[in-house]
């Protein structure tokens, strides 16, 4: 009668065992035999970190302690929104075949600081305008091409006078 129990209960182990594998048997297939997507558009600054800064070379925003977002210049628009602008910026990455057929037409490089609360340093994002898109390299050491107008991310600068008679 015992003999009988054990097995039993070795079976009722073993369904057990099988039934949790069958649960997890759809996760298992994605993460070990199928290719692992790529993200399609990788993002320009680290979406895990908090932003505290960026810098141009025209201008800076700053996050004041209270986090409001302020300028060293009047834009026609928010410091906010701005920041927002440019947090969201995502592109196309660009393989070393592109970017070496482009090396030739690197010219006259931008650079934008950004400041994270968690890094002691800055990430530097070296950039290149041409006419259809500009090329950055992202957080991630990636060149990634980002299509958009250059009022987008450097607002044209509102003279003081006009900016007080509002």
């Amino acid at each position: 009668m015992k003999d009988r129990k054990r097995r039993w209960n070795n079976y009722l182990i073993l369904a057990v065992i099988l039934f949790i594998a069958i649960l997890n048997l759809p996760s298992m297939i994605k993460d070990y035999l199928l290719p692992h997507e790529t993200q399609s558009n990788p993002s320009l600054f680290n979406p895990q970190l908090t932003i505290t800064a960026i810098n141009t070379q025209p201008w800076s925003l700053v996050r004041a302690s209270n986090g409001d977002w302020t300028s060293t210049v009047p834009f026609d628009i928010s410091a906010l929104e701005l920041v927002q602008r440019w947090r969201s910026l995502v592109g196309t990455p660009i393989d070393d075949k592109t970017y070496h057929s482009l090396s030739g037409k690197l010219n006259d490089p931008g650079t934008v600081e950004v400041w994270y609360q968690e890094q002691e340093e800055p990430q530097r994002i070296t950039y290149y305008r041409f006419p259809q898109f500009w090329l950055f390299k992202n957080w991630q050491e990636q060149w990634v091409a980002i299509s958009v107008e250059a009022h987008y991310l450097f607002p044209p600068v509102v003279a003081e006078s006009s900016k007080k008679e509002n």
